[in-house]
């Protein structure tokens, strides 16, 4: 009794271990879909002139709060767009930045203003409203994977749709930031906000 005990506890860690690597696997594929997505966005997005700075600066992709991405971005990190190299910063926690120093919490949020891309993380939803108001005026395109994200104030939205990642787009407020998305990017959304409007204009 005690072996086939030892046995069954034997088979039920394998299969354990072995769920939570597919769990896991699936997690990191996710992640690296993601990250292609969101290089291919900066191909398909204008900014104002001003938020593009010289023809040797950087399109800065950023991330704030608790990310899955871990390395999704290794296939990406030496390409470029338009002849800009792309680089990708991390930031703390919206919650965490305000207990840091002052300085150094005035510093993050200059970075992140200067951001092109702004991936907010799930772990930011409970300030995503107040995330998007702080860079309200900097022209960033806002990207996230939350539920009520575009009616919070972001532009693109991950979804899953039978294990597929899709993405939703509100062009109104995008257009508010001064951003152009490109119709090329608008067909291959899910779902467009201002879209109905924007033809009959």
């Amino acid at each position: 009794m005690k072996i086939k005990t030892y046995i069954f506890a034997v088979v039920f860690l394998v299969l354990l271990l072995a769920a939570q690597s597919l769990a896991e696997s699936l997690s990191s594929r996710e992640y690296q879909i993601k990250a292609a997505f969101l290089y291919n966005f900066l191909m398909f997005v204008d900014w104002p002139p001003e938020k593009m700075g010289g023809s040797a600066d950087p399109i800065i992709i950023g991330i704030i709060g608790d990310d899955n991405f871990e390395n999704a971005f290794e296939p990406i990190k030496d390409k470029q767009v338009n002849n800009r190299s792309v680089i990708v910063k991390r930031f703390k926690g919206l919650e965490e930045l305000k207990k840091s120093s002052e300085a150094e919490r005035n510093k993050a949020m200059e970075d992140i203003k200067k951001c092109h891309l702004l991936y907010i993380c799930r772990s930011e939803q409970a300030v995503m409203k107040e995330i998007a108001a702080l860079i309200k005026d900097s022209n960033v395109l806002i990207v996230g994977s939350m539920e009520k994200f575009l009616e919070s104030g972001g532009m693109i939205n991950f979804v899953l749709e039978e294990d597929k990642v899709r993405f939703e787009i509100n062009l109104i407020a995008a257009k508010q930031a001064k951003l152009q998305i490109r119709s090329q990017l608008l067909r291959l959304a899910k779902k467009v906000i201002g879209e109905e409007r924007e033809a009959k204009n």
